[in-house]
């Protein structure tokens, strides 16, 4: 799971865009560090709104502490 932070991304419903999310689909689209696309639905309004999207956003990736602590020993 990811937790996104876009705080200028307001296409969705007018309010900052910060939201748990998980990854469904890396698509060979999507290329570069720290790039993602959101699903913004099917039909033409969700084509307008998917056509604007291209806002800056944080990425935290949550990870269990378990793997964590494992990694960095």
């Amino acid at each position: 799971p990811f937790y996104i932070d876009a705080p200028t991304l307001a296409a969705f419903d007018a309010k900052p865009f910060r939201r748990l999310m998980i990854a469904q689909d890396t698509g060979s689209a999507i290329t570069g560090p720290a790039r993602g696309d959101l699903f913004a639905g099917s039909g033409d309004a969700a084509g307008e709104i998917a056509g604007v999207v291209r806002n800056a956003a944080d990425f935290y990736a949550l990870v269990p502490r378990a793997l964590i602590a494992g990694a960095v020993r």
